[in-house]
């Protein structure tokens, strides 16, 4: 239900005010009774465009919709759901706004947002129910709030707006921008697998998981035979088998940025969280994997888990409000990440600084330490600042760029 409703005249109805005016004070001046009459045929529409548009903003429930997970940069679509709780009488031509902002939260990594966006109910009969939507991207990830809703009419001479105002509010979570990892990513995860690539775990009698028939080869065991197929093509038939293997990988965000950071500092941060996204988003969706997330930002965090989708979807969450840290954190993460990953297992740190291996490898907690400098060599350092960036990792700009 609507809370507070006002009525104002629109610039339509105040040209119509000015001309009624002129009427009245020309009728009065020169004593002519058929511009009284006149004056009195156009306060009538008036009044009645008045009524009609205050009765039809009462009475009426609206539900906002959001959906359950965005994107920074991909559009999305708000349903708004409406409900004419009147028994008699519907409602036409509503328009309904949302405005849209940042949320004012401390912990939030954006601020200064503000969104405006509308959709339209043609007709709200009583006690109907009727939905509508807008679609909207969102720039930048982060929490944002919605509300208030403000529902307005100016049925049906567009004279005089009534709006009703619902101060209820919603906040959501929008996810970074996700961008495209190119073929040489793929390369470099195919070539280098990311982890141990003679760890392999069984399910039953076979390896891997069955997705077609060839021919027999030297060699094949004989529980692969599929007989019955055999049977039909006169010759053996074996089954063959998908060769699963188990990828560890540790993955450190590194979101260091000074006191005061310039614009460019500022959107490499934006890059290394995208990408990070990225990178998590296409590991949930096709690894097998054992997945350890770090964030050596503010406040510094760890999580580790099987990459599922759920996985995915909560370190979505965790990166849209990530915010950078002055503090360096890295070396601290480092070190308990490098020594407890299992033998082979791959260590990816995506940064906004160059590569600090070599600072680290000659610091006091490294140095002379040879099981500290031999987990040291399977890190993988990219740095979002560098150019060749744009051979593994697009946003959508780049992207769509011709």
């Amino acid at each position: 239900m609507f809370r507070r409703r006002s009525i104002k005249v629109c610039r339509e109805g105040i040209y119509y005010l000015l001309v009624l005016i002129f009427v009245v004070g020309g009728a009065t001046l020169q004593d002519i009774n058929l511009l009284f009459v006149l004056a009195g045929l156009m306060i009538g529409p008036l009044i009645y465009n008045w009524r009609m548009a205050s009765l039809s903003v009462r009475w009426l429930a609206m539900r906002r919709v959001l959906p359950e997970y965005a994107f920074a940069g991909q559009p999305f679509r708000v349903e708004i759901e409406g409900e004419n709780l009147r028994y008699r009488m519907g409602s036409w031509m509503l328009v309904i706004e949302d405005f849209i902002e940042s949320d004012p939260a401390e912990d939030n990594p954006i601020s200064g947002i503000r969104i405006k966006a509308g959709a339209i109910i043609a007709y709200l009969g009583a006690k109907q129910v009727e939905r509508t939507s807008y679609q909207l991207t969102l720039p930048r990830r982060g929490r944002y709030r919605f509300g208030p809703l403000l529902v307005s009419t100016r049925f049906p001479l567009g004279l005089v707006k009534a709006t009703a105002r619902l101060p209820q509010s919603r906040r959501m979570i929008v996810g970074p921008k996700l961008g495209t990892l190119t073929p040489q990513w793929l390369q470099l995860m195919d070539s280098r697998r990311f982890g141990r690539q003679q760890a392999q775990y069984r399910q039953g009698p076979i390896d891997g998981d069955y997705y077609g028939l060839r021919e027999w080869r030297a060699g094949d065991s004989k529980r692969w035979i599929h007989w019955r197929t055999a049977a039909k093509l006169g010759q053996l038939a074996v089954r063959q088998f998908e060769q699963q293997q188990d990828r560890d990988l540790a993955l450190i965000l590194d979101l260091w940025a000074p006191g005061s950071p310039s614009d460019e500092q500022r959107g490499n941060v934006e890059l290394a969280v995208s990408l990070t996204a990225t990178v998590i988003n296409h590991l949930t969706r096709r690894a097998r994997s054992h997945l350890t997330v770090c964030f050596a930002a503010r406040p510094p965090r760890t999580w580790s888990s099987r990459a599922t989708a759920v996985f995915g979807r909560q370190m979505m969450e965790r990166l849209a409000m990530a915010r950078a840290s002055s503090n360096d954190s890295l070396s601290d993460l480092l070190n308990s990440v490098v020594l407890k990953m299992p033998s082979g297992a791959r260590v990816l740190v995506i940064s906004t600084r160059s590569d600090e291996l070599n600072r680290l490898q000659q610091s006091g907690e490294y140095s002379g330490k040879m099981r500290h400098q031999s987990a040291l060599s399977q890190v993988n350092w990219i740095d979002v600042g560098a150019p060749q960036l744009d051979l593994i990792f697009q946003l959508p700009s780049q992207v769509d760029a011709p």
